[in-house]
C-alpha cells in the first residue's frame, strides 16, 4: 500500500528504519533539545512507547538521526512529533518518515491524519503539502517562542484518497 504516492517501504540508501526502543531515548532526547525550543521529555516518549503509538526511528550505523510519533485514534491519527537531527536534514528522511507514518495510519484503519506545525516552519509545511496534507485551520498562540511570545500553529490534515470529509 502506498501513502500519498510514496513507497514507504524503502528507506533512503545508507539508512535503516526500525521501531523505537527504550535504549534509543538518550539519542532521541539529544535530537529533541537540538531541534525544538520546547522539547519533549523522556516521560513523553516512555508514555508513547507503552501506549502503542507508532514510533519509527531512522539510523545511520547505530546512530539515531530521526524519528516520528503517531498516535492512532479510532478512525484517525495524529502526527505528534517528527524530528530529524540538524546534520541529517534535507536527505529525504523526513519524507520517508511521513510516508511510513501515513502507511501505518492506514494499516490501523485511520483514513485521516492531523498535525500542528509552527506558522514559521515553512520547510515542514512544504514537506507536508508535498505529502498530501492541507491546512484546515489554525491554533492561536499554540507554540512558545524563545522571546516569551507565542506563535500560531497551522492545523493540517491528510486524508486517504476517496475518504471525503466523513469521519
Amino acid at each position: 500500500m502506498k501513502a500519498a504516492g510514496h513507497d514507504a517501504t524503502v528507506c533512503p540508501q545508507g539508512f535503516v528504519s526500525r521501531p523505537m526502543e527504550k535504549n534509543d531515548l538518550p539519542q532521541i532526547l539529544e535530537i529533541e533539545r537540538e531541534v525544538h525550543f520546547t522539547p519533549w521529555g523522556e516521560q513523553a516518549f516512555l508514555d508513547a512507547l507503552t501506549t502503542g503509538d507508532v514510533l519509527p526511528v531512522v539510523l545511520v550505523a547505530e546512530e539515531v538521526v530521526g524519528y516520528g510519533v503517531l498516535k492512532i485514534l479510532w478512525r484517525e491519527a495524529e502526527l505528534l512529533n517528527l524530528s530529524i537531527a540538524k546534520s541529517w536534514q534535507r536527505q529525504g528522511l523526513g519524507r520517508f518518515l511521513v510516508a511510513t507514518l501515513l502507511q501505518s495510519a492506514l494499516r490501523y484503519g485511520a483514513a485521516q491524519v492531523f498535525l500542528e506545525v509552527r506558522e514559521s516552519n515553512t520547510e515542514a509545511q512544504a514537506l507536508y503539502r508535498q505529502m498530501g496534507f492541507d491546512i484546515i485551520g489554525s491554533r492561536k498562540a499554540y507554540y512558545a517562542c524563545p522571546d516569551g511570545s507565542r506563535e500560531d500553529a497551522w492545523l493540517m490534515r491528510w486524508q486517504e484518497k476517496g475518504c471525503g470529509d466523513a469521519a
